[in-house]
């Protein structure tokens, strides 16, 4: 955007030179920061008879109206900052009101308590500047961010303090190492989808309260309380970011061990399948190998893989059994029925909390049964005792972030670059996922399913919020609810929407 503002107003070349000189300007700023600043201040201008109605603070005849001094706008700041009003708390929660024309109304009213006439005074037009380019700001991240309830209230308790530290120091709109726009990255980081779900959730947030609270009683017009909260709140967040890295490593083993509980249930019910199809079978039968047989074989493949000696083992009952029935059919009379398989029969009936005399009668039902077929006598025939329900963990939903596909699209046409791209993204990426109602949320790459290859990503509190498969996420980029993340922190992904609003003719993107 600079560059191209520099190059339309045919000042590249001395901007340029200007940034390559050793020093800053008289007001610590380098020439490209300057010219920013020239240009996002024109571009208000520019925009402004858009953006306000005839009763808006700026559309009042000026006449012998005379601009607030910046003591005065500092004090009326000030009593906001203390007590915010009704009407400004409620723009910060709603969406759609103008936070810019808000603070500007509560700013000529709060006049009032210093004295001052309102109908005698004006904005001044610098501070004005200030007000919408913060108000803006505001806006944007309120609407892009995954910021609700709790969070949205505290991160709005920082308007009218940002706008004091905009009319103080011009800086902060240009220079990345502000102390005021790194605050404002830090608690924004922490607050964004931060739902008080978890205890580190909620300590997180508590020390957001208290920052914000210590922020907002004590910032006065000296800046260096930004330094100072800043440099405590770093410190908090890399022990924070510690107890991060255990969530994401649970996170990962809970997934690894869903999927492999899947691929398991996958096995038991098609070893299942294969054999009965659509064979009718004797109910006690039926019974035994849909539930205690079929729930021994997924703990079995769970515990031992796939060529596992229990594997074997349950896989030669099953045919077993399945024989002794076809015998019973033919009508052999006098077997011992089920009597080879007794150990086995009884590990399976333990599987399911079965034990002792428990197993002997299900087993005791189980011959029974053969015994009545064999002698074509079906009153013989015995059910099941009664078993505990044994119920393993539900498998792994499939999940995309929030986003719903919908019926209307087809989810096999997608980009095969943009799934080959995702295939060989490295761990610890970070992508942004964009929900139906445009607000974002990064999300970082925590681990690849060796299994079926799904990627798991975690939020920035290390927890498990999408897990979907490369053609998945491709789908996703086409719908425009994936993207690549630019790390540039909350303040700097609102200023490029501030720009955005603003220079609608250079139609920026993002």
């Amino acid at each position: 955007f600079a560059d191209r503002w520099a190059a339309s107003r045919g000042r590249m070349q001395s901007a340029q030179a200007a940034q390559d000189r050793a020093g800053d300007g008289a007001d610590g700023m380098s020439g490209n920061q300057g010219m920013l600043l020239e240009a996002l201040h024109e571009l208000l201008q520019q925009t402004r008879h858009v953006r306000e109605d005839a009763t808006s603070a700026a559309s009042v005849a000026v006449g012998q109206q005379r601009p607030l001094s910046q003591r005065e706008m500092m004090s009326v700041l000030s009593l906001l900052q203390a007590t915010p009003s009704a009407t400004l708390r409620a723009a910060i929660g709603e969406d759609g009101e103008s936070l810019a024309q808000r603070l500007k109304s509560e700013v000529l009213s709060g006049a009032t308590r210093l004295g001052v006439d309102p109908a005698q005074a004006r904005l001044d037009p610098q501070d004005e500047d200030a007000i919408d380019l913060v108000g803006m700001l505001f806006d944007v991240m309120l609407d892009e961010r995954d910021l609700e309830g709790r969070s949205r209230e505290l991160i709005g308790r920082l308007v009218v303090p940002f706008v004091k530290v905009a009319m103080l120091d011009r800086r902060m709109f240009v220079q990345k190492t502000h102390p005021a726009r790194k605050l404002l990255n830090s608690l924004a980081e922490a607050c964004e989808g931060n739902t008080g779900e978890s205890q580190a959730e909620r300590v997180l947030m508590g020390k957001v309260e208290e920052i914000i609270e210590r922020l907002v009683a004590e910032f006065n017009e000296n800046l260096a309380i930004f330094l100072t909260l800043e440099e405590e709140f770093r410190d908090f967040l890399a022990q924070h970011r510690r107890r991060i890295e255990i969530a994401e490593r649970r996170a990962a083993e809970t997934q690894r061990g869903q999927e492999k509980l899947e691929v398991a249930r996958s096995r038991a019910a098609s070893e299942l399948d294969w054999r009965i199809a659509d064979t009718t079978l004797p109910q006690a039968i039926g019974e035994f190998l849909r539930q205690p047989w079929q729930h021994h074989l997924t703990l079995a493949v769970l515990r031992e893989g796939d060529d596992g000696a229990s594997v074997s083992e349950a896989l030669a009952l099953a045919d077993g059994v399945l024989e002794e029935v076809a015998e019973a059919r033919r009508h052999v009379v006098g077997k011992p029925w089920l009597q080879a398989w007794h150990p086995v029969l009884r590990k399976v009936f333990a599987s399911v909390g079965v034990h002792a005399d428990g197993a002997t009668a299900a087993i005791d039902s189980l011959h029974d049964t053969l015994q009545s077929i064999a002698e074509s006598r079906p009153e013989l025939e015995r059910a099941l005792p009664e078993l505990p329900q044994v119920v393993l963990p539900a498998p792994p939903a499939a999940d995309s972030a929030g986003v719903e596909l919908g019926g209307k699209v087809d989810v096999t046409d997608f980009d095969n670059a943009d799934a080959d791209r995702f295939r060989g993204l490295e761990i610890g990426s970070w992508l942004d996922f964009v929900d139906k109602d445009g607000k974002v949320q990064a999300g970082k790459l925590s681990w690849v399913s060796p299994i079926s290859q799904r990627l798991l990503f975690v939020n920035r509190r290390g927890v498990r919020f999408c897990v979907a498969s490369p053609e998945e996420l491709a789908v996703m980029v086409r719908l425009g609810r994936l993207r690549a993340h630019i790390d540039d922190g909350a303040f700097d992904s609102a200023m490029q929407g501030v720009i955005d609003r603003l220079d609608t003719k250079g139609a920026t993107v993002h």
